[in-house]
């Protein structure tokens, strides 16, 4: 990084100790950097990233902890692993805490966020929360790269579709001004076919385990007794359903308007499309009105459900009050679901 002397137009170079010259850790410090400016930080990296947590464990099985979890606004998972000089196992440990990740569902995601943390994500996320975590993807950051790894981040890229970014940082300091600065650059892939790289990784589909093998099992571990006596209801009148997600679906005229997926102690509905009225219509009928928000640039709604007269409010809008309902001009948010097997 040079800097710039418009008074003479000239530039001097300034000086570019590395991290631990200057006493830098990764974990005490650049970590801690990160988390507390996420949205600079990845803004300067080129990404669009919502920060779950630090010093993850991926697995009860291991000590280990991924540095930084992140998702970006498709819903994929972003492991990002921090180090300062290089290492040559760098990618292999973030490569298997992908691995540990990949069974995750939702609620593995939202226990490490508090209520507000939540909604938060759930406004930043284009699609709906449900599909948290159907691909993976890497971000490693070094002040340098062995030659080998890069080679390696290569052949899984462009042979085996494994998403990874080497992002190389570098500190540079005015010694007039004392000034400190961090200089980022993605050294692999090029910045130019970074995009190209996520979109042929966009058409490659990955599915986790199966977590509950019949619906006994998926509400079993419910507290809510509400939600559990509205999904057995639902499901005994044959409502259409999605046991991988806990979830209930609800269509008007064949189109999926409404995803009903349950939550330890609440249901989580997004409503595809949107009607005149539709977010005062649901926050006069429901016990938490706060919580009914436009998403998804505002083509659709979500809100939630907590109490008996939610559940009652909610199947009699949806099976009755709303039936012959005007949905708003324009073709309704694409479901990211909607090509899924039920």
């Amino acid at each position: 990084m040079l800097k710039i002397n418009r008074d003479n137009r000239s530039f001097s170079v300034l000086d570019t100790p590395t991290l631990a010259d200057v006493s830098i850790t990764e974990r005490y410090d650049l970590q801690e950097y990160i988390v507390n400016s996420p949205d600079a930080f990845f803004k300067e990296i080129g990404q669009d990233l919502f920060l779950i947590g630090k010093e993850v464990q991926p697995s009860t099985t291991v000590q280990d902890r991924i540095d930084l979890l992140a998702v970006d606004k498709e819903g994929i998972t972003v492991v990002i692993e921090l180090k300062r000089s290089h290492h040559k196992l760098h990618m292999l440990q973030a490569i298997s805490y992908a691995g540990m990740i990949a069974p995750w569902e939702l609620d593995d995601f939202l226990q490490l966020l508090d209520e507000e943390q939540q909604e938060t994500l759930s406004d930043f996320l284009e699609v709906d929360r449900s599909v948290i975590n159907q691909q993976q993807r890497i971000i490693l950051v070094a002040e340098a790269y062995d030659y080998a790894l890069l080679v390696g981040a290569a052949w899984l890229s462009e042979h085996y579709g494994v998403d990874i970014i080497c992002c190389r940082i570098a500190l540079a300091r005015d010694s007039l001004t004392e000034t400190e600065y961090l200089v980022c650059s993605n050294v692999y892939p090029a910045p130019e076919l970074a995009e190209e790289a996520r979109s042929r990784g966009r058409g490659r589909t990955g599915t986790s385990p199966v977590k509950w093998t019949d619906w006994d099992t998926a509400l079993a571990g419910i507290t809510n007794h509400a939600l559990v006596s509205y999904f057995k209801q639902e499901l005994a009148a044959s409502r259409e359903s999605y046991l991988r997600h806990r979830a209930l679906r609800y269509r008007m005229a064949g189109k999926q308007r409404w995803s009903v997926e349950a939550r330890h102690q609440n249901v989580y509905v997004w409503q595809t499309g949107r009607f005149e009225g539709d977010v005062a219509f649901w926050q006069h009928g429901l016990s938490r009105p706060d919580a009914v928000k436009p998403v998804k640039n505002e083509a659709c709604v979500r809100l939630f459900l907590h109490t008996a007269e939610d559940f009652q409010f909610f199947h009699d809008a949806v099976t009755e009050q709303l039936q012959s309902i005007k949905w708003l001009s324009g073709a309704p948010a694409e479901d990211p679901e909607e090509t899924e097997e039920f």
